[in-house]
């Protein structure tokens, strides 16, 4: 199964959301990082379930670390 492709972005205050490409469709999804749990699965719109393992949320996790860290946060 193909693992879905992932960003972060920061609001105002640094709370990082994770931005959930869909690898069948590419369909965006937004999650809060703090509220993801690993091996939960939720649905596309085209259908497709998306997973995410532990090592995309710790990976992601780290994503988020790395750029709090550039800002000086």
């Amino acid at each position: 199964m193909k693992q879905p492709r992932f960003d972060i972005d920061l609001d105002k205050h640094y709370n990082a959301t994770m931005v959930i490409a869909c690898a069948a469709c590419g369909h965006e999804h937004r999650m809060t990082l703090k509220t993801l749990k690993p091996d939960t699965s939720m649905t596309c719109q085209c259908g497709a379930p998306i997973t995410l393992t532990p090592h995309s949320i710790m990976a992601a996790q780290k994503r988020a670390a790395e750029i709090r860290q550039a800002y000086r946060v």
